[in-house]
């Protein structure tokens, strides 16, 4: 990138953070670079506004290697297979799937240095707060739908979740 205050961004440049975006998990991604936007919805994504999916403000004297490096995917490496078998729980009513009501931020604590909402092996009831969502500045509880114990939690404190993504498993109470 070249330039003093303002960024003028080369055509290899926009390649390299496109290259970025193609390897995330995101359906809806915008990244900022000075006065330069670039806002990706995949294809089948919800029909929503772009959101703050993933926000890469930088400074002018930011690089695209740090665009790319704050552009990387947050996610841990889910299980399949335990995902899979909770998703078959949940079909045959021994489970509730948590899914992310929306495209925003997974949290599993109320604040910083706070303790989780739930750890696995934990029981939880009815209308427990077991996570937060944040999307545009707003945060929403996400309740447990049945009383149970937390069986797998798929999404780390902090991380990009999509709209529908699993993020939580509590197997119920018999």
């Amino acid at each position: 990138m070249q330039g003093n205050n303002t960024m003028d961004m080369t055509p290899d440049d926009i390649a390299v953070i496109l290259e970025a975006i193609e390897k995330m998990d995101c359906a809806v991604v915008e990244v900022s670079v000075g006065d330069v936007r670039i806002a990706v919805r995949r294809r089948g994504a919800p029909e929503a506004p772009l959101a703050e999916a993933v926000s890469a403000p930088l400074a002018s004297a930011g690089s695209v290697a740090r665009v790319a490096a704050a552009a990387a995917p947050a996610a841990p490496a889910v299980d399949t297979r335990e995902l899979d078998r909770w998703l078959a729980a949940e079909a045959a009513g021994q489970a509730l799937v948590i899914r992310a009501p929306m495209l925003g931020t997974f949290y599993r604590a109320k604040a910083p240095g706070e303790p989780a909402f739930v750890e696995v092996g934990g029981a939880v009831r009815k209308g427990a707060t077991v996570a937060l969502m944040e999307a545009m500045k707003l945060f929403h509880s996400l309740l447990a739908d049945s009383d149970g114990t937390v069986a797998a939690i798929f999404a780390d404190n902090g991380q990009m979740v999509e709209y529908d993504q699993p993020v939580l498993a509590i197997a119920r109470a018999a």
